[in-house]
């Protein structure tokens, strides 16, 4: 019996155990109890994961670098980026809404971003990244709280709803976040239990 099939997984819903078997692309294994998802089979490798990853870290940080949203009224142009928002709600007393941007559409995509680096660049290379399983957790939560795709969501719907009173025009920024969700999604459909795998 190879280690794969002879490792155990818990599911997050009912915690009851399962013995764990390799999984062909586009199958999806589940809980015999609750029948939550337990895992997906994918085609991707490390490397391709790590690429994305790569590009994903130089869109975000383009996309918070660039302004989001331009807009122009009465011959005034006025340009934000998101850290740029943020700080605009707080200092106009939103500090709730401040926060729980910062904290979705900022810390934790970024947090998910150099966590993911910490681990794949070792693995790719042929270790094993100190901490491995305490980041793989932490990874866990932090695509949790990764949001940017509300904010993304929200930005449109606020470029549309402004359209009437002003000229607004999505800036860089947008489009990079824009990316950024994509990317997130197809880094986020390979999981985290193939990372396991590259373990000893």
């Amino acid at each position: 019996m190879s280690r794969e099939q002879g490792s155990l997984v818990v599911c997050e819903q009912c915690a009851m155990a399962h013995r764990w078997r390799p999984l062909g692309h586009g199958s999806i294994a589940r809980c015999v109890r609750c029948e939550a998802v337990l895992g997906r089979g994918h085609r991707m490798s490390l490397t391709t994961i790590l690429a994305l990853t790569i590009t994903a870290t130089v869109v975000f940080l383009i996309g918070i670098s660039s302004d989001v949203l331009v807009l122009e009224l009465r011959g005034v142009a006025t340009a934000t980026t998101l850290p740029g928002a943020i700080s605009a709600s707080w200092e106009e007393g939103q500090e709730i809404v401040a926060a729980a941007t910062a904290i979705t559409a900022l810390i934790a995509p970024a947090l998910f971003l150099v966590l993911r680096l910490y681990v794949l660049v070792p693995l790719a290379a042929g270790r094993v990244p100190r901490g491995f399983a305490t980041c793989v957790r932490v990874l866990h939560q932090a695509g949790r709280w990764n949001m940017i795709e509300v904010f993304t969501i929200g930005a449109l719907l606020s470029l549309v709803r402004l359209a009437g009173l002003a000229d607004a025009v999505p800036g860089p920024g947008l489009f990079a976040l824009g990316g950024v969700m994509v990317l997130f999604a197809a880094i986020e459909s390979a999981g985290l239990k193939h990372l396991w795998w590259h373990v000893q």
